[in-house]
């Protein structure tokens, strides 16, 4: 064998292995959000929910809105807001990539498409958008690998498939021990690092794992959003008309 076909075999053996890396790093990210998934995944939901706005990013002031929703498998949710009466009745379905908003004071329908579902919902100001609060899964969501990690936990990158998202990617800062999201980072083209999601206080209900508040801060307006789920229920029967497009607002 001569000097340059023993180079070339090298490379190639080299590439080879950089690629098995790279591959199985990305299989175990796939594999470790997939679990996530399983335990995150019920065939239906109905949870009724505080919404807490700090416009202050601090306890000075607050804005607080009740709501309640539900959920059908991984493309299907329905929320409604109940408090205060000055949106009450305001609706958002959202069935796979079709977002919807009714507007109880115009009676107007709105679909929301492209840029606007990195909007607040509702239009209320919170820094929760229609993509964070949008049904699915990680897995299906998200091409998924291994940033890096240390003994406590997996920090995994995921670029949203998604053609029309606003993010370019976000990472998912998982607990090892008990493999699960604590953190999520949110990363724009234009800005970089913009939002971070906290989530606090899981709890286990018929074999499920969810956490109980999930903090938004959002570090271009200085200002926070905390979701807290006041009461859950999972996997029960729920009325078709909310996940009707022609229905869900009557």
């Amino acid at each position: 064998m001569t000097i340059e076909e023993k180079i070339g075999r090298a490379i190639l053996c080299c590439g080879l292995f950089l690629f098995a890396v790279v591959f199985g790093y990305a299989e175990n990210a796939v594999s470790i959000m997939g679990s996530i998934d399983k335990k995150q995944s019920a065939e239906t939901s109905q949870t009724r929910i505080t919404m807490k706005i700090y416009p202050n990013g601090d306890e000075s002031e607050v804005r607080e809105y009740w709501i309640e929703s539900f959920g059908r498998g991984e493309d299907s949710s329905y929320m409604v807001f109940v408090e205060p009466r000055s949106i009450r009745g305001l609706r958002v379905l959202e069935l796979e990539d079709d977002i919807r908003v009714y507007f109880p004071s115009t009676g107007r329908l709105r679909r929301i498409t492209g840029n606007q579902k990195g909007g607040s919902v509702g239009g209320i100001g919170g820094d929760f958008s229609y993509e964070d609060i949008g049904s699915g899964s990680y897995c299906a969501d998200y091409k998924l690998s291994i940033e890096r990690e240390n003994d406590s936990l997996w920090i995994i990158r995921g670029i949203p498939v998604d053609p029309e998202t606003s993010y370019s990617h976000v990472l998912f800062f998982v607990n090892k021990r008990q493999v699960r999201v604590e953190k999520v980072e949110y990363y724009t083209p234009e800005d970089g690092h913009t939002k971070t999601l906290t989530n606090m206080g899981f709890r286990e209900d018929q074999g499920l794992e969810m956490p109980t508040s999930m903090v938004m801060v959002n570090h271009k307006k200085t200002q926070k959003t905390e979701v807290v789920i006041d009461a859950a229920r999972y996997n029960i029967s729920i009325d078709e008309k909310y996940f009707h497009p022609n229905r869900f607002y009557r």
